[in-house]
């Protein structure tokens, strides 16, 4: 059935609408906060407000280089100016859904713009800066073009998506046999422009035109870290997601295509074959996939119900066919259906403010972590470096986390975390991201008698986090000065993950150094606390490798910089230290000139330059003036 308005009024209808809700979402944007995305909000934010001063960021893997390439304008006049990138994505999504409609000729096309924006997960994600959203808007562009039958198009709105979205990879086999079945064989190759596009942009920084391949960041398996669960875990989110009106719509709309399919088409390969396979398919795909990897625990994945974001504007579109079978159900009784329809809109609004109120306002976590930030700013102790492993941290104090004499995320990888931060540093210690992400057990830091604990904060009903512990955030501070020389012994018999008791050349445990490690931090402190003139500085310790090494494959690295630039350097390559398949002793000597100033920063770490695997044990650090 054709819609009962023209071409022009409909237009002049939706764009009055969508300029309704952005008014609306502008008062929404710059009166509340968004909590939905977690730490992940500030960490998209982060990369995109630096991404100008540190043009790597553009094209970090985690962050998605389209979304952090068109957001980053956004992200330089600040976070709320961020969200609203979100928020026109969304419309422009919405917009692009109704146009699909129209072009499928469906009626009550108009419908289709609420039932893509109150969908309770997607009205969340537009009002954070997350991906999702920009990922459904390239989904719907490819498949409105595909029934427009201008395939090339098509084909370079889907190549974007695995950019945007890595997992919808799992979406490319649909849109092949789309444009197998309709001969469309020249679309094909224009699957892969979104990938040839980046790779060549992000070439420079990444030394290789297959980085976003080699620098995949979910590869393998985090159950160990996240979890998994039932398989059915998304589908028992159906109220946080879809909500019940919309999902239960959805299921109509495919149970109703499918039966028409059958009845008028007997299972022929006719337009409506391609809706169910690019509409409801994509969505049915996607949340398979998402259940299965979460079930299995594998990809790194948290068992997100954001993450359905991606798809649900597929939902949408299908939703509306499913109002429009019901209302020919009930086409003899149209006062009843109108008030069905009055009530099916009213729970849709209800359940929407059930379910992203809270995303409106400071998460428990967040209230705790602006407490702690508070008292830092209050105390002036952001003077000092300081250490985080929540991204909220550096947003609420307003410093430069990709500064490295102001602050750095996470801390060294030491036995003894005093000796490898500066002095008077701080360490905001928080119990979802410091032992997780940050793999910190809070009892490494309270063990350290370098470091003093100046304040714990604590929500007022307790809560857990990932891992089962309770949330705390811990503000320590490294105490004194260190004594002038070092002698530091690694034995890496501690709890850190990354001790392995696979091997040990002393002990139970030595350190497992992975392909996915580039760098391992040794010690990183003030050099003037360890010495005033010139010193002699020896690096011990036991090497173990099963393949050995060639050329530069592994480093053990001493830098000195100041004022942010290195002005010594000096690499001890280990490829003829390493031997296969046993335990090997490197012993290195190396003189020092005195430092250049109170600010010199002495660095001691491995470069795992060519990704090699490799075990470390009783590594020792022992520095000394030369009288």
């Amino acid at each position: 059935m054709k819609n009962r308005l023209t071409s022009k009024q409909a237009l002049r209808l939706v764009l009055s609408l969508l300029g309704l809700f952005f008014i609306a979402a502008l008062i929404l944007v710059f009166n509340t906060e968004n909590s939905f995305g977690g730490g992940d909000h500030f960490t998209h934010f982060k990369l995109a407000r630096w991404g100008w001063s540190y043009p790597k960021l553009l094209f970090s893997h985690w962050g998605k280089p389209v979304f952090t390439l068109l957001i980053s304008p956004f992200a330089q006049l600040g976070i709320d100016a961020a969200r609203l990138f979100n928020v026109l994505t969304g419309l422009a999504t919405a917009f692009l859904a109704w146009k699909l409609a129209r072009e499928l000729r469906f009626k009550n096309s108009l419908l289709v713009i609420f039932f893509v924006l109150l969908v309770p997960v997607y009205f969340s994600l537009m009002f954070s800066v997350m991906t999702e959203v920009l990922h459904s808007l390239f989904l719907v562009l490819a498949v409105w073009l595909f029934f427009k039958k201008e395939y090339n198009w098509s084909a370079v709105a889907v190549s974007f998506l695995p950019i945007v979205r890595t997992e919808s990879v799992v979406l490319i086999p649909l849109f092949l046999l789309a444009f197998g079945l309709k001969k469309q064989w020249r679309a094909i190759p224009f699957m892969v422009t979104g990938f040839l596009i980046i790779s060549l942009a992000g070439w420079h920084f990444y030394n290789g035109f297959w980085w976003l391949v080699t620098e995949m960041p979910y590869k393998g398996s985090a159950a160990g870290i996240y979890g998994h669960g039932t398989l059915f875990h998304f589908i028992n989110h159906t109220k946080g997601i879809l909500g019940y009106p919309i999902a239960g719509l959805f299921y109509v709309g495919l149970l109703a295509s499918l039966w028409f399919w059958y009845k008028k088409d007997a299972f022929k390969v006719t337009d409506r074959f391609y809706f169910l396979l690019l509409v409801p398919g994509v969505y049915l795909t996607f949340l398979a996939a998402h259940s299965f990897v979460w079930w299995k625990g594998l990809g790194n994945s948290l068992g997100l119900i954001r993450v359905m974001g991606s798809v649900t504007p597929m939902v949408a579109v299908t939703a509306l066919v499913g109002f429009n079978f019901i209302e020919d159900l009930f086409s003899k009784y149209k006062k009843l259906f109108a008030g069905f329809a009055l009530i099916l809109f009213l729970w849709m609004m209800v359940m929407l403010f059930s379910v992203c109120r809270r995303g409106f306002k400071r998460s428990a976590p967040q209230v705790v972590l602006k407490q702690a930030t508070d008292y830092v700013k209050i105390n002036h102790l952001d003077r000092h470096k300081v250490y985080y492993f929540n991204n909220y941290v550096p947003f609420q104090l307003g410093i430069n986390p990709y500064n490295n004499q102001q602050s750095s995320w996470g801390i060294p990888a030491s036995a003894k975390v005093s000796v490898s931060i500066p002095d008077s540093s701080i360490i905001v210690w928080d119990a979802h991201f410091g032992p997780n992400e940050g793999r910190t057990p809070l009892k490494k830091l309270l063990n350290d008698n370098g470091l003093e604990v100046l304040k714990v904060f604590e929500p007022e009903r307790p809560f857990k986090v990932l891992g089962g512990y309770n949330y705390q955030v811990y503000i320590f501070q490294k105490t004194g000065s260190s004594e002038n020389g070092l002698n530091l012994t690694l034995d890496f018999e501690g709890d850190e993950p990354e001790n392995s008791a696979k091997r040990a050349f002393a002990g139970k445990k030595s350190h497992h150094v992975g392909r996915d490690k580039t760098f391992l931090n040794l010690m990183v402190n003030q050099t003037a606390n360890l010495c005033s003139d010139s010193c002699l500085l020896t690096l011990s310790g036991e090497l173990f490798t099963i393949e050995g090494f060639a050329g530069d494959d592994v480093s053990l690295v001493v830098s000195c910089e100041s004022e942010g630039a290195d002005y010594f350097y000096r690499a001890f390559s280990l490829d003829k230290v390493a031997q296969k398949n046993r335990w090997a002793h490197f012993d290195y000597k190396l003189k020092l000139s005195p430092p250049q100033g109170s600010d010199e920063i002495m660095k001691v770490y491995f470069w795992n330059k060519n990704r090699k695997e490799f075990w470390i044990d009783d590594v020792k650090l022992h520095l000394a003036e030369i009288n």
